[in-house]
């Protein structure tokens, strides 16, 4: 109970301090701008193949072009030549007909990398710090995007896709991390809230560079060599105080804050911004020693882990589902994408206002909810006549949206119910869930619309339910420790824990 009291007086005391020093001021400012803009590329490495690997106009050589499909010829054509609207991976290396599945084998290799980046680099952060790990993931991936635009052969480039995503599932997890660990609950929600939207950003702006760069290798440099210079952060970001704090080095964090409020125009005092010590007892794991089985070791954190799990699923799967499967519009290649990403601005903009009124769960909870309901009415709405086609195109939008919200609140949710000491390791968990979610959405597509809808509707409706066994996290400290979560239940040591186990199988 004491130990409990000591790491509720730390967490108090933290957030004292941040208020001291400023909660959201000139510094904090200019960290998030920094942060947020990332996201424009981490649009840019998740979609390039939408363009690099978009196939022209194919022909075949020495034929006449009156072949609606140079795969159905006979006898099959030897040889193949393209339009000159843009080049790509297709055209480079002739992955046509036999050969058009491997740009989706190359987009599952991006999704493997990400899935493994961000289990990795969400220990690895939680270990050695958000700021380092943000750094060498931003290493990787602007050094491997760019040599990705020079490969001379699929196989090196389809290889490079996976070390690419690996690069950016760190950069993914750790800058959100490092961006919402130590704001206050309002501001956490305005934030996380902005980088959603800052991505659908990505999405639009990436439409226009692929419309006025329209050579594959050099679209694929634009994207990865602006990031180089985001590694300048170095010289503008400190390394979270939070987590310097649940390290023992206190008086770190507690320099952190001072010029942070020095930064912001307050010279508070180093006597006014002292933190209590919260290194832990034996007791409890410190993100020194922390492992991803901690996530799963205690009863209410592994309830709230495997829900978590659940609805970062569903939110990816339906997400790159819905979109994987929508129509053109009636418009062109470059116009249509850059809409996919206008349409999630109004989810986003509903998060920002709604989240700090109605509260995390609530809205959770009604995100899920509308975005499975959406879902499944595309199955009783017939696609018999124009309006009933408007119709349904208006609620796969009122679905992508709804979902699209969801994304974005459980990232923000998910950052508050977990502990400091495995907030890293548990979100690395969660986005592994996320990224199988991804890989899984195209192998239900071909199932049929009425089943695609039938798993995204369903889905989305259980998780809807399931979110409301969560606590509401409105206006509440972060926990900083697993006691902390469990509140009055003790948490078992290591030894303890293969005592208890010995004991049982004696029994047994």
């Amino acid at each position: 109970m004491q130990d409990r009291q000591k790491g509720l007086e730390a967490k108090m005391d933290f957030d004292d301090a941040l208020k001291k020093v400023g909660e959201f001021g000139r510094a904090q400012v200019v960290h998030q701008v920094i942060l947020c803009t990332l996201q424009f590329f981490s649009a840019f490495q998740m979609l390039s193949l939408a363009f690099v690997g978009k196939a022209p106009t194919v022909y075949c050589e020495g034929k006449p072009p009156v072949y609606d499909d140079v795969c159905d010829m006979d006898p099959p054509c030897q040889e193949y030549r393209y339009g000159t609207e843009f080049t790509s991976i297709v055209s480079e290396w002739d992955l046509v007909c036999d050969k058009s599945h491997y740009v989706g084998y190359a987009q599952s290799m991006y999704m493997a990398g990400v899935l493994v980046g961000n289990l990795h680099f969400g220990t690895l952060s939680d270990r050695y710090g958000r700021l380092k790990m943000t750094l060498i993931s931003l290493c990787l991936l602007t050094s491997l995007g760019t040599l990705s635009a020079v490969l001379w052969s699929f196989k090196l480039f389809f290889i490079f896709r996976f070390l690419v995503g690996y690069g950016a599932g760190g950069v993914i997890l750790t800058s959100f991390v490092l961006q919402t660990e130590n704001l206050t609950s309002s501001y956490r929600t305005k934030v996380a809230s902005c980088i959603p939207a800052c991505f659908a950003g990505g999405v639009m702006i990436f439409a226009a560079m692929a419309y006025f760069i329209r050579h594959w290798r050099n679209l694929l440099l634009a994207a990865a060599l602006p990031v180089s210079a985001y590694l300048l952060m170095y010289f503008v970001i400190p390394e979270s105080p939070r987590w310097l704090m649940t390290r023992g080095r206190v008086s770190e964090a507690e320099e952190v804050l001072y010029k942070l409020g020095l930064q912001n125009g307050r010279s508070v005092p180093r006597s006014a911004i002292k933190l209590s010590d919260t290194k832990k007892e034996k007791a409890e794991p410190s993100s020194q020693n922390a492992s991803l089985l901690d996530c799963f070791r205690t009863p209410v954190l592994r309830m709230r882990m495997l829900i978590l799990i659940c609805s970062w699923f569903t939110s990816s799967l339906v997400y790159y589902g819905l979109t994987m499967n929508a129509s053109n519009l009636g418009s062109n290649m470059y116009v249509s994408f850059a809409l996919s990403g206008l349409v999630e601005i109004p989810a986003y903009v509903f998060g920002f206002f709604l989240l700090n009124r109605t509260g995390r769960k609530k809205a959770m909870c009604a995100s899920m909810f509308i975005g499975g309901a959406a879902c499944l009415s595309m199955l009783i709405i017939p696609a018999t006549d124009e309006t009933m086609v408007n119709i349904r195109t208006g609620m796969a939008l009122v679905g992508k949206m709804g979902i699209s919200s969801a994304f974005n609140i459980v990232y923000i949710y998910t950052a508050e119910l977990l502990p400091t000491v495995l907030r890293n390791s548990g979100m690395g968990i969660c986005s592994m869930a996320s990224r199988i979610g991804g890989i899984v959405a195209p192998q239900v597509l071909p199932m049929g619309e009425a089943t695609t809808y039938l798993v995204f509707g369903t889905t989305g409706l259980i998780c809807s339910v399931l979110d409301l066994k969560l606590p509401e996290t409105l206006n509440k400290a972060l926990p900083e420790t697993i006691a902390d979560v469990e509140g009055s239940v003790k948490v078992p040591t290591p030894e303890e824990e293969e005592l208890m186990n010995y004991r049982k199988s004696d029994e047994d």
